[in-house]
Parts: structure tokens; sequence; C-alpha cells
């Protein structure tokens, strides 16, 4: 009977896989180059971002609220900041795209500069997924309605795993800029407004 069920479930996860390994290379965009980049990306405004990890702005606002109204408006700001995180992440998937492309040609500071963008990409995706996980286990669990616990502060999530999320993304951009310039494109300034 278990050998039924073990036997069962290995071919199971033979089919998923399969599927998905199937579905990916059916699905997925093919191979970025510097013109599709720009259309692709989703803009992410950092003056927002860097204001909802400021800590003195929150507590300030944690002094003008009560605890209550605190409590509705930091779900609010919880929900806005995983909105540019996704978007960092996607952004980050983007161009870890076009760096694997570019790292393929024969100029030598091409390939460095899309190696460094492989790594800031790398480095971004790693703090979206960590920002991820912790925003949406605080929305989950409701952290921000038990009235035992702290409210959570966004301040919390401005370092993880040793990355800061604005700085990486911002190294990110300007990587991403020189290797645009690199390449001459014409769309540079429409970059770093998707960007």
């Amino acid at each position: 009977m278990m050998t039924y069920i073990l036997w069962y479930f290995m071919i199971t996860a033979g089919f998923v896989g399969c599927a998905v390994v199937a579905a990916w290379t059916w699905f997925r965009f093919p191979e970025r180059t510097a013109q599709d980049v720009v259309d692709f990306l989703l803009p992410v405004d950092m003056e927002k971002v860097e204001a909802l990890l400021d800590p003195v702005a929150e507590g300030t606002l944690r002094r003008q609220l009560d605890r209550e109204e605190f409590r509705q408006l930091q779900r609010k700001r919880i929900h806005l900041y995983l909105s540019f995180v996704k978007r960092m992440a996607h952004n980050a998937s983007v161009l870890i795209d076009w760096a694997n492309r570019e790292a393929e040609g024969n100029d030598e500071k091409m390939i460095q500069l899309a190696q460094e963008l492989q790594q800031g990409a790398v480095e971004v995706r790693l703090y979206s997924l960590l920002t991820l996980l912790k925003l949406r286990f605080w929305l989950l669990l409701r952290v921000d309605s038990w009235k035992v616990l702290p409210i959570p502060s966004l301040y919390d999530v401005r370092e993880l795993g040793g990355i800061q999320g604005a700085k990486s993304y911002d190294r990110l951009k300007t990587t991403a800029g020189f290797l645009f310039l690199e390449m001459q494109q014409p769309n540079f300034e429409q970059l770093f407004q998707n960007l």
C-alpha cells in the first residue's frame, strides 16, 4: 500500500516538474535586447520609498496619531511598500534577462558591466524576496491589529540579509545606466524614468 502511494507521489512530482520546465521554456520572454528593456520596466518612486523607510517620519506619525489610527495607516504603508518592492523585483528580473544576453558578447567592457548588472540585480531580487516574505508574514498575521504586540516598523525592512534595499536598487539603476551608455542607446532618459 505504502509503495503505491510512494510511486504515485513520485510520478506526480515528475509530471509536475516536467510541466513547470515546459511552461517556463514555452512562455519565457525571448532574449531581451536593450530596446526591450525600457518598455518592460515598472517605475519605482525612490523618494516615496525613502519616505516610507524614514524612521523620523514614522516616529512623527506615531506621535501625531492615536494608536489605532497609526495601526490603520501603518497597514496601508506596508501595502504601499510591498507594491514598490514587487516593482523592484520585477525590474531586477528584466535587467537580469538583459544582462545575461549582454554577458555573452565579445566586448570585455560590456561583459564586465553585464556581470556587474547581474550581481546587482540578484542582490535586489534577494532583498525583495526577503522583504516580501517578512511583509506578507506581517499582513498574514495582521500583526498591525494585535493590541499586545508593538506595531511593526517599516524601518525594520530597510536592511535585510545584510542588503540595504534602497541603496542596492540605486546601484542597480546606476549600473544599468552605465551599460546603456556603453551601448550608446538613445532612450537613456526613458530608462531612468522607468527604473
